[in-house]
């Protein structure tokens, strides 16, 4: 039987090596899926993000209260990394002039278009969310997100249904122009 989360996490503050191997093996597939969205399908981006944020959430562990809360917790713990990274990705490519500077306005409307679509889609439910996710921010194809998650492509498209659905009436004149 698998050990209960509070165990693991008790263990982990312990410093037991196999405990902390352990809450790898069971957070470290859906942290990089997650990541890899935030980071706009960089995968080894999304890697050394979750790479870190295991790091921090580690040393951090006194700080959580409540075992229960560990896989929320963790996760804004990866969303903070994976947006540092893109963050400074993003300042390093227009330093070196890898393609046309757009203007300050341009950056600041694309910055927050897609500010207000990642949060939009963050809101979203569990299910319906993750798929969004891994589809339109990571743009994986409906057969990757399907393994990804380990449910049937009609599934996946039925919560794509649904995601869209819910975002057009939030993003409903929201997104500038």
């Amino acid at each position: 039987m698998p050990e209960l989360l509070s165990e693991l996490l008790l263990r982990c503050r312990a410093r037991d090596d196999s405990a902390v191997a352990e809450l790898v093996r069971r957070f470290q597939p859906w942290a990089i899926d997650f990541a890899t969205a935030l980071l706009g399908g960089d995968v080894h981006a999304a890697e050394d993000a979750v790479q870190v944020a295991f790091v921090t959430a580690l040393l951090r562990l006194e700080d959580l209260r409540e075992p229960s809360a560990f896989p929320g917790w963790f996760r804004q713990v990866v969303r903070t990394e994976a947006n540092r990274i893109g963050r400074r990705r993003h300042e390093i490519r227009h330093d070196r002039g890898d393609r046309v500077q757009p203007t300050p306005i341009d950056v600041a409307l694309t910055d927050e278009r897609c500010d207000t679509v990642r949060r939009a889609i963050e809101l979203l439910p569990k299910r319906s969310g993750e798929a969004a996710a891994l589809h339109y921010l990571a743009e994986l194809d409906i057969r990757e997100v399907a393994d990804r998650l380990s449910i049937p492509t009609g599934t996946v498209k039925r919560r794509l249904h649904d995601a869209r659905e819910k975002l057009r009436e939030r993003l409903k004149n929201q997104l500038p122009l």
